[in-house]
Parts: C-alpha cells; sequence; structure tokens
C-alpha cells in the first residue's frame, strides 16, 4: 500500500437507492484519497425462487436467466464507471457470479480493499437476485478492512 490510507475502496451496487447511498460517499471518499473505486455487483441466481416463475418469463433455461441477468448488471455497473470517469475518479467495475458474501469477501481480500462503503438494505423479491439485504452485516463481521455501513 502506498501512503494512501485508503488506495482501494469497494462499494457492493444492486440498483437500489442504498447503495447509490454507499456510492455517493464512496465517490467523496475516492476524489479526496485519490483512490481506486471499485464497484461490484453480485449475481447469486440461487436466489430466484421458484421454477414457475422462470418459466412464467418465457426463459427457458437457468443460463439464459443468469446470462440476462449478468448483461443487465454490465449495463448498471459500466453506468457507474462512466459517471466515475466524467467525474475523474479512477474506477473498476466488477460483475461476479455466486454467493454474495464470499464473493465480496474474495474480492476484497484478492484486490487488497482498504475501505467498503455498503448500503445497510437491498432490494426484495426477483431483484434479490443483486440485493445486498443482510450482506451488509456480513460484511462489516468477516470483512478485514473497516467498512462503512450508510444508511
Amino acid at each position: 500500500m502506498t501512503g494512501n490510507i485508503y488506495s482501494n475502496i469497494l462499494v457492493p451496487y444492486d440498483n437500489s437507492k442504498f447503495s447509490q447511498k454507499a456510492l455517493d460517499v464512496a465517490k467523496t471518499f475516492a476524489k479526496r484519497f485519490d483512490s481506486t473505486l471499485h464497484i461490484a455487483t453480485v449475481v447469486d441466481i440461487s436466489a430466484v425462487v421458484s421454477p414457475g416463475m422462470i418459466h412464467s418469463r418465457g426463459i427457458k433455461t437457468i443460463e439464459q436467466i443468469k446470462t440476462s441477468i449478468k448483461q443487465s448488471a454490465k449495463i448498471i455497473i459500466l453506468q457507474k464507471e462512466n459517471e466515475c470517469t466524467t467525474e475523474k475518479i479512477k474506477v473498476k467495475g466488477w460483475v461476479l457470479e455466486g454467493p454474495i458474501t464470499s464473493e465480496l469477501l474474495r474480492l476484497i481480500k484478492e484486490n487488497h480493499i482498504d475501505l467498503v462503503i455498503i448500503g445497510n438494505r437491498g432490494l426484495s423479491g426477483f431483484s434479490k437476485i443483486m440485493a445486498l439485504g443482510s450482506v451488509s452485516r456480513k460484511i462489516s463481521e468477516l470483512a478485514e478492512c473497516p467498512v462503512m455501513v450508510i444508511h
């Protein structure tokens, strides 16, 4: 790590108002400390509740659902990356797949994240596939770096 206490800041992002508030705070930190801002969303297909729900949407396979969700997530993350670039913030976007907490903890470790800024609540229902929910609590307990929970 360089002399910068917060070289790498992570914001888990699920497109909810809570994650947007966390991103706004993270942008302020990134500008202040000249940090790289990592914006990550995690696609967890296990959050799909019922196979009947899948077929009713006209999608036939889990792979098709996963691909569709990942494409949507990539578009959202790319938009957020573009916003940061416009604001002259160094940024790296991530679309991860798997259990949300473990994927975020892996990202934190592998990318030497110095600070996590996370919203305290995510989305519900079908949107829970990319949601944070109680993830903020788990991350705050298990991450090996400081975690700021934004209400």
